[in-house]
Formats: C-alpha cells, structure tokens, sequence
C-alpha cells in the first residue's frame, strides 16, 4: 500500500511539534514539488489524445469592428466555442469564444471588411493539453503512421504560410500562446499545420505535472510510494531552517541540521533517479535523425526502402 501526503506531514510534525498543522503541510508539499521537479519522473508520464473534428462550412455576417458572427447558413452550435473561426484565406484565424445557437463571439473584433452572406469556415486549427501538460514526449498521427514535429515554430510557420492558407494533412505542432479566452483561458496551446479540415485524432504521449491539490489520502507515487522518509527528510530540512515565532523558539531549529538534512535526501534522491532511469530512459534523450528532417515526417514505407542518411544519426 502506497504512502501517502497525510502520513508524511505528520511525521514532520512529530519531528517539529511548534509547527502549525498548515506549516507542516506546506514543507511537505514544497519537498513534493521540489522532488516532482528533479527530472522526468516516469510515473509523472501520460498519455492522451486530441480529437480533431471535420471543418464545418457556411456563410455569416460580418461587421468590421464588431466581435459578434451571425445570420448565413452557418449552424452555431453551442460545441463550437474554442474552435477556430475564419472568413477567406487572406484574414486572420480567431478563436470562437461563445455559440449561443444564434451567433458566434470571437476572441477580437472582426478586422475585415463588413460584409453580408460572407463564405466562412469553423475547424480545429489549435490544439489545448490537458491542464497537467509539462511538455510533449510524441504526437502520433496513426492513420498515416507517423509522428508529428515537434520542433517547428511560430517564427517558422510565420515565414513558410503566413495565411495560413495550407490545409490538410498536419505534420507539424509548432507552440504558440496561453489561450487568453474562452472555456481554455490561461492553458498552453498548439497550432496543427497545415491545418486539419477531415476528421482524425492524434495519440500523444507527454510528461505531466504533479497534482495541483494535495489531500490527506492523495497516494505518493513513483519512488515516493514505498519512500516516504525522504519526502519528511526534505521537509524537516525546512523546519530546521525555521526559527520560530517572535514569543516561541522553534527548538528543531538548527541549520546544521538543516544541511544535515539535504544531503541525506540528496543522496537518497539521487539513488532513485538511477533506479527510475532504469524503468525509462530520460538521460539520453535526443532529437532523432527523423525529426531533422526539413519536410513531412516519414512513415515505415519509407524507412523500408531508404537508408539512414549520413551525419542524421547522434554520434556519427
């Protein structure tokens, strides 16, 4: 049975009795973090998908200016809100923001001319990780039997299609902001390219982070599970450091102590990363020869009837 958050604080707060039942908390959850934070656990390693929908087509009214899309045949359904909106291929791509049946508001104001019966498109150009993402370990397009680049930015995709004009089959994830608006607001977003306008879904894998609200019974996973005194050594490192209240001395005060303290979790820690390295490799982690590549990536038809291309592989 797994340790968990509620048995470690006590066990700090047993070591430094002074310590207020939040104190002991917070030195338990900042050791968590702290550890959580040392390198690319493999029990902080998920997967998920992003299910990207056919585009949707039509026309609106648009008033230059205005940030409301209304009348047309478009159909504004309410599961439209944080798609992306865009009226001909030369203007720029907006976020729908709310869909009330009747009309759309986007996240700015309509730039292009006012106009009537204006032919427009709704689809998935931006993808939005869960609210957990740290970064992406691979995102898989299994219809066509690759993964998609990582590597390619905003800067790039600026400088190749500043339209955005290029749909189909999406190759690239390049990284673009913090969704201001909508249900998403404040979550690290993708944009697809070229952009997608068929259905699919993408298979990715990605390194999360811990828990944001720690409880009592929230189990310690990974090393923690079966290591709990390293997590109170950590913590109790920061109750040596606290010298205590203006009328009260903190008798666990002690700084020596204190570095006592995280040199033994240091060492304990460092051991389990070996042991964790051996459940899934994270130090030699390179960008391969496939993701150098300076166009579409490539599938196993490929690999099958190419050699490995000189100077592509790490250490030649």
């Amino acid at each position: 049975m797994a340790d968990t958050y509620g048995r470690a604080w006590r066990m700090v707060r047993n070591h430094c009795q002074l310590a207020t039942p939040f104190l002991a908390q917070f030195w338990t959850e900042t050791a968590y973090r702290k550890f959580c934070d040392r390198r690319s656990w493999s029990f902080l390693r998920a997967e998920a998908e992003f299910l990207i929908n056919d585009e949707k087509t039509g026309t609106c009214d648009l008033t230059r200016g205005s940030a409301t899309v209304s009348g047309g045949t478009l159909v504004y359904a309410a599961s439209d809100a944080d798609r992306q909106f865009r009226a001909a291929s030369d203007e720029p791509v907006y976020t729908i923001i709310a869909a009330d049946g009747a009309s759309y508001t986007l996240d700015r104001v309509w730039g292009g001319s006012t106009g009537a019966l204006v032919a427009a498109q709704v689809l998935d150009a931006y993808v939005t990780p869960p609210a957990d993402f740290r970064r992406f370990i691979a995102v898989l397009d299994t219809t066509n039997n690759w993964q998609l680049h990582l590597w390619v930015t905003e800067e790039e995709l600026n400088t190749w299609d500043a339209q955005r004009s290029s749909t189909g089959t999406s190759w690239a994830l390049a990284s673009r902001r913090l969704a201001d608006a909508g249900t998403l607001a404040g979550r690290i977003q993708y944009e697809l390219w070229p952009y997608p306008i068929a259905q699919n879904n993408y298979w990715y894998f990605y390194q999360k982070t811990p828990d944001e609200s720690i409880a009592d019974d929230t189990a310690l996973l990974g090393p923690l599970s079966t290591n709990v005194n390293l997590l109170v050594t950590l913590a109790l490192a920061e109750a040596a450091e606290w010298p205590g209240t203006e009328d009260r001395r903190n008798p666990y005060f002690n700084l020596q102590l204190a570095r006592a303290k995280r040199d033994m979790a240091e060492q304990e820690a460092s051991r389990l990363e070996v042991l964790d390295e051996e459940i899934y490799s994270t130090w030699l982690e390179h960008i391969s020869w496939i993701n150098r590549y300076q166009f579409a990536p490539v599938d196993s038809r490929y690999l099958q009837s190419h050699d490995v291309p000189y100077n592509y592989v790490s250490g030649w």
